[in-house]
């Protein structure tokens, strides 16, 4: 079910939602890193008190998506070198053990749903929706965390997704590689085969060219409207 577009309703979304909403324009890159969240802007956008958005820039400060500075306010979070790397290498451990789970155990409607998914992310790249195509990509491996049964993990995948989408929003080279974005369709020929050596090993690789894809220079830009990515519905 898709969730409440911010300011088309008298009714205030709940602070999970606006989470989520937060989120989503970070993982599609409507937000890029060192944007500052300014509170009130939110508060207005979101119809809600000051004390649940700072409940929400919280809970996302905790999770490594925004920096909170004394004095100053909350800011997307921006990685430096070292950080982006560790973040994808916590991504190739984590993964790895999820992609062998998955191959052993995924069923039919389990491959229907990754199947649909990148269905999705190859028109939304041909029709040139690239942000729309980013957000899918993040989803499939989200998806794969999910068809584990571990709530856990699958909490740990939308962080580290996210985290990710700042890290290359940040680091990433137009004229690198691009090979990876067509990965998704060779593993879930692995997994339907149910070959989990073959999975995990093309998992890997498949991070190994996103990281290599990155030069490690940020170009970010940060004059961000709240009020327009939020109350347009550019999601």
């Amino acid at each position: 079910m898709p969730r409440r577009p911010a300011g088309n309703t008298d009714q205030p979304p709940a602070q999970g939602d606006i989470y989520e909403q937060i989120v989503d324009a970070l993982v599609d890159q409507r937000i890029l890193p060192g944007t500052r969240l300014n509170e009130l802007a939110l508060c207005e956008v979101f119809k809600v008190s000051r004390r649940e958005m700072e409940k929400v820039l919280l809970r996302l400060s905790f999770n490594g998506l925004v920096t909170l500075i004394p004095n100053r306010g909350a800011f997307v979070a921006s990685s430096d070198a070292n950080e982006a790397r560790a973040i994808l290498s916590a991504r190739k451990t984590v993964e790895a053990g999820i992609v062998e789970a998955v191959a052993l155990r995924a069923s039919g409607a389990d491959f229907k749903r990754l199947e649909q998914n990148i269905a999705r992310e190859d028109e939304c790249r041909h029709a040139g929706r690239i942000r729309e195509a980013i957000k899918h990509s993040g989803e499939f491996h989200i998806l794969l965390a999910e068809i584990t049964g571990n709530p856990i993990l699958c909490d740990l995948m939308k962080q580290l997704v996210a985290r990710t989408s700042l890290v290359v929003s940040l680091y990433e080279n137009p004229n690198g590689l691009s090979c990876w974005h067509g990965d998704h369709a060779t593993l879930l020929k692995h997994l339907r085969a149910h070959k989990a050596r073959p999975a995990m090993n093309l998992m890997q690789r498949h991070l190994d060219h996103l990281e290599e894809s990155l030069v490690f220079t940020p170009q970010a830009d940060t004059s961000t409207d709240l009020r327009t990515i939020f109350r347009r519905g550019e999601r």
